[in-house]
C-alpha cells in the first residue's frame, strides 16, 4: 500500500514545522540541506519531501527514510514520533523498494504472535497489500518495538521479498523464540543487522550464526 496523498502532505507540512522549529528554538537558521548531512543523505531526498509543489514531492518515502528523521528530531529534544510526522494515528507505511510499484492485493494473511515457532496461530486478516506474492503473512507485536513501534502494530512479511540495503527484516536467533525487527544493511562484503534501538549492538551475519531470517517487511500497521 502507498502512503496516500493526504499522507504525503502531512509529512511536508510536519518536516518544514520540525525544521523552522529547530531554528527558532536554537536561536540559528537550520535547514533541509543541514538535515539531509546529518542524516547522511541526499539533499534531494529532503528538498522531496518538503518541496511545495505537490508534483515534485516524494510521494512513496521509504520507512527508513522517515525512521532516521524522526530519530533524529527525538534525539535533538523533540517529541516527535513516526505517526506525528504522518500526521495520522494509526497508518500503513510501504517499505517495498521504490524502484518498482506493484498494484496493491486484499489479501487474507495469515496472523502469526512475535513468538514465531509457536504452533498457535492468532488466525487471519485481510488486509491489501504491496505485492502479489504467495509467501506473505502476518506478525501481531503483543509488546511495545522500541523505540518507534507500540503494541498492536501489525508487520506484514513478504519471505521471497529480495533484501536489498536498508530495508526492514524480521529475523528468530537461535537463542530466542521471539521475533526481532531489525535494519537489513550492505557494507562491502558484510551483511548487518542492525536494531531500530541503536543502543542495542549489530549483528554482522556469519555462517556459524543460527539465524533464521523470516523475510522483508513490506508494509506496517504502526500503533501509536
Amino acid at each position: 500500500m502507498k502512503i496516500s496523498n493526504n499522507f504525503t502532505t502531512s509529512i511536508h507540512l510536519m518536516l518544514r514545522n520540525l525544521i523552522d522549529a529547530k531554528s527558532t528554538r536554537d536561536q540559528i537558521k537550520f535547514t533541509s540541506a543541514q538535515l539531509a548531512n546529518a542524516l547522511c543523505m541526499p539533499r534531494s531526498m529532503i528538498t522531496k519531501l518538503t518541496h511545495p509543489d505537490e508534483s515534485k514531492r516524494v510521494v512513496n518515502p521509504r520507512i527508513d527514510t522517515l525512521l532516521k528523521i524522526v530519530e533524529f528530531f527525538k534525539s535533538d529534544g523533540f517529541n516527535i514520533t513516526i505517526n506525528d510526522l504522518l500526521g495520522i494515528t494509526t497508518k500503513s507505511i510501504d517499505v517495498q523498494n521504490q524502484k518498482i510499484l506493484i498494484q496493491d492485493f486484499t489479501r487474507k494473511i495469515l496472523l502469526h504472535s512475535f513468538n514465531f515457532k509457536s504452533t498457535k496461530k492468532l488466525g487471519t486478516i485481510d488486509m491489501k497489500v504491496p505485492s502479489n506474492s504467495k509467501n506473505i503473512l502476518a506478525l501481531y507485536a503483543d509488546k511495545d518495538i522500541k523505540p518507534f513501534f507500540k503494541k498492536g502494530s501489525i508487520f506484514i512479511i513478504d519471505k521471497d521479498q529480495h533484501l536489498e540495503d536498508g530495508m526492514l527484516v524480521a529475523i528468530v536467533s537461535h537463542d530466542s523464540l521471539e521475533t526481532q525487527i531489525k535494519k537489513y544493511h550492505i557494507e562491502g562484503n558484510k551483511r548487518i543487522l542492525k536494531s531500530l534501538d541503536h543502543h542495542v549492538k549489530e549483528i554482522v551475519l556469519m555462517p556459524h550464526l543460527k539465524i533464521e531470517m523470516i523475510g522483508a517487511i513490506i508494509q506496517v500497521n504502526a500503533k501509536t
